[in-house]
């Protein structure tokens, strides 16, 4: 490379890769035991609500969201080889058949670094389809038209029993069954059941704590890198566009913009759809407390709204920001701010900053 900036941005380019990489395989090896806890109280959960549960849907999500970004990520290196190639052919004097060479182990991290998007957006999709099933199961519910006895004996079958509970819940299924039901049994088996659902969703918004904590460091570095890959493509594009020599290497460059982009959307959306799916739960229960008469059910749901208002359910890197969308337009509107003020007049963005 003729520019030192070139030089200082490719060496960021293979650092933040290699960093990233190493951060999500550290955070593997070093949150066995969180990542233990959290696969327990999630199967915990699923029982519990296995009868709102579509495993095999989740199985086809899960495969559709491990196969297709490898799909990508395998094409776009791909395609990158071959202009690589190209050039090699139009100047082998530049030594870059020995760029390559070098390319080669860094494209192989791209994999690994993919695997970890792959792990942590199948995870974070999990917790909002739990997060959903529980305000499926408070809609059905308490807020059908249905006030049947067999809609609550359908459910609270499908709920887990803990300990403290196991004797009242045993006793509400026997109750339940009788169709002489009481209507004041019937008021104590719907709290029992209301009762059951906020302790799955405390164990559940744990659990997405949990995984917060011991992945924020690796979704961190994964953020930087997405922010610098997109400034250091962006360059290389526009050197690109001022020396045409190898047409396919501006489309490669394009290319690799709108995959750091989808990089980005696989953190981001994931934690995103989560949290707006936790977020729901409170305006299901200021709905069923406004629509219910009954006091002992009343208190409970007060009790529930109240847990909802102090649980604030994020996803953080290392607390210091919340992943959510807000993050996109941080990150898009700090760089087109820096491009535009980087590159006046046709002058170079990275020269600029450096």
């Amino acid at each position: 490379m003729n520019s030192s900036t070139s030089k200082v941005v490719t060496a960021l380019d293979v650092t933040v890769v290699i960093l990233s990489s190493a951060a999500g395989l550290g955070c593997g090896l070093f949150s066995v035991k969180p990542t233990r806890e959290v696969n327990e109280s999630l199967k915990k959960f699923d029982a519990a609500l296995h009868s709102f549960s579509n495993f095999k849907s989740d199985r086809h999500i899960t495969r559709i969201l491990a196969v297709i970004p490898l799909l990508i990520s395998g094409a776009l290196i791909g395609f990158d080889i071959y202009t690589w190639i190209l050039q090699v052919q139009l100047t082998p004097e530049n030594g870059s058949d020995s760029n390559l060479a070098w390319y080669l182990p860094f494209y192989l991290l791209y994999f690994v670094l993919i695997g970890f998007h792959v792990l942590f957006a199948n995870t974070a999709f999990g917790f909002g389809r739990r997060f959903g099933r529980l305000n499926e199961m408070l809609r059905s519910c308490y807020l059908t038209n249905k006030k049947s006895l067999t809609v609550v004996r359908n459910h609270i079958n499908s709920l887990k029993i803990t300990p403290d509970h196991a004797i009242s819940i045993h006793e509400s299924k026997e109750r339940v069954s009788s169709e002489s039901m009481s209507k004041e049994c019937l008021g104590k088996t719907r709290v029992i059941l209301l009762r059951s659902i906020a302790e799955n969703y405390d164990s559940l918004g744990k659990c997405v704590q949990i995984f917060s904590n011991a992945y924020g460091v690796a979704v961190l570095f994964i953020l930087v890198s997405c922010l610098l890959h997109l400034v250091a493509t962006a360059y290389f594009l526009f050197l690109a566009l001022l020396n045409r020599n190898v047409a396919d290497y501006v489309w490669g460059q394009v290319l690799w913009i709108a995959f750091h982009i989808f990089r980005l959307l696989m953190v981001v959306e994931p934690c995103h759809r989560a949290t707006e799916e936790s977020k729901k739960t409170i305006q299901i229960v200021s709905e069923i407390e406004r629509k219910t008469h009954e006091p002992i059910l009343a208190e409970e749901i007060r009790r529930f709204w109240q847990q909802l208002l102090v649980n604030d359910i994020e996803f953080s890197a290392l607390g210091l920001c919340r992943i959510n969308r807000k993050i996109l337009t941080s990150l898009s509107n700090c760089y087109v701010s820096g491009y535009f003020n980087t590159v006046p007049k046709g002058q170079r963005l990275m020269d600029n900053i450096f």
